[in-house]
């Protein structure tokens, strides 16, 4: 069961069935309460005001519930997710994009997980919902390099379970580019290399001393990458 709410020439708002069935158990919760309170009084003017705070509080409740739940859901629950296998190193890599974060990062997160568990990393790139895309490489020692938007760069070491910043000059000539993070039809996937050529998007910014500049452009055109 959905509830729809007709906002005129705005449109229709949309809740669905988790979010109304919510409403409804928490403004039953609160109307059995009010009765309650409401049976122990007497005065007929203090009933009266208890009366007027009923027909206040629970429109205000009806509406901040499901605003409050979306909220809390946005910080928890991430957004887009994609994460990809990688070869011989019984390791998924992975992103994680969460649309609110009050604590003012990017709200993208590098993700690594093994049998020894699961390390995170927040990245500093923001607006991934225009920047998304992220290019993975396989260094050749078992440790794996990271680039995303804006010279955010890591170095993965899944055995060691590190996530490390990856230092400008590194040298790069013996990575194999292994694919990349970014949108298709509107989902977060890992697109191959064996689809898309490299690309990292440097959003207009030259750095020359930046690792793998024949990787980069200032931004990355998925049509213009196919193999």
């Amino acid at each position: 069961m959905s509830l729809q709410i007709n906002l005129g020439e705005r449109g229709t708002l949309i809740i669905g069935e988790p979010y109304t069935s919510i409403m409804i158990v928490c403004a039953l919760g609160v109307a059995v309460l009010w009765i309650l309170i409401f049976a122990r009084v007497q005065r007929t003017k203090v009933r009266l005001l208890l009366m007027t705070l009923v027909l206040i509080t629970l429109p205000i409740l009806a509406l901040c519930i499901p605003a409050s739940w979306y909220v809390v859901r946005s910080m928890l629950v991430p957004a887009e997710t994609a994460e990809v296998a990688l070869p011989n190193l019984e390791t998924t890599i992975g992103l994680e994009f969460y649309g609110l974060d009050w604590s003012n990062d990017s709200g993208r997160y590098l993700v690594v997980r093994n049998a020894a568990g699961v390390i995170r990393q927040g990245m500093s790139a923001f607006d991934w919902a225009h920047w998304p895309r992220t290019s993975i490489y396989l260094i050749g020692d078992g440790r794996v390099a990271v680039l995303g938007p804006t010279y955010d760069d890591y170095v993965v070491d899944p055995k060691g379970r590190t996530i490390d910043g990856l230092w400008h000059g590194t040298r790069s000539d013996t990575w194999t580019y292994f694919g990349a993070f970014d949108f298709k039809n509107r989902k977060l996937v890992f697109i191959p290399a064996s689809e898309q050529r490299e690309c990292t998007a440097t959003r207009g910014i030259t750095d020359p001393s930046a690792t793998r500049p024949q990787g980069r452009n200032d931004r990355c055109n998925q049509e213009a990458l196919k193999n």
